[in-house]
């Protein structure tokens, strides 16, 4: 699976990002420059996940540590979250969900056409994900969830107040 590179992929993350922050999630943030991961090794406390197919093929996703979802649930809630729980599952769901969404309608010239699917939020130790498709792609979860690939993702890394979070994108056309 070769992943491909969209110039400009990293604006529309980031527009994309600060758009949902703006209306849904009362935080200030601020956006570090992007990167190519290669070989990932991604370790991080939670990943949640949206797949898009189409013409294009790939996954949103969000990678954070569980003080940052504990934090964007709680503004995003209007409550004081001090716990993680299945409302900080959920909205961080939610929030990789919207994030898609309007990544989706951004780069509807660059991509084409595209379904999301639902989201999946990842969080544990000692968990292994592996991928069906023929190609050898596992993803491999330990205790601080690492994300080994054979692809390389475009990490946009986000913080507020001294904690940080990253969107990834990985991307490929379909032949």
């Amino acid at each position: 699976m070769t992943t491909t590179i969209h110039e400009n992929i990293a604006e529309d993350i980031i527009n994309s990002t600060k758009e949902i922050f703006s209306t849904m999630i009362p935080m200030e943030l601020k956006e570090e420059d992007s990167f190519y991961q290669e070989e990932n090794m991604i370790s991080t406390d939670i990943m949640a996940l949206v797949s898009f197919t189409g013409e294009h093929s790939g996954i949103v996703a969000i990678f954070c540590s569980k003080s940052i979802a504990i934090k964007i649930t709680s503004n995003m809630l209007g409550i004081e979250s001090t716990e993680f729980d299945q409302d900080t599952k959920d909205a961080i769901g939610e929030l990789t969900n919207m994030i898609a969404g309007s990544l989706k309608n951004r780069v509807l010239d660059k991509f084409g056409a595209m379904q999301l699917s639902v989201p999946i939020v990842i969080v544990g130790a000692d968990l292994t994900i592996s991928s069906s498709s023929r190609e050898s792609h596992a993803v491999k979860i330990s205790p601080s969830l690492t994300c080994n690939s054979q692809n390389s993702w475009l990490m946009t890394p986000f913080s507020s107040n001294g904690q940080n979070f990253n969107i990834g994108l990985i991307v490929k056309k379909n032949d």
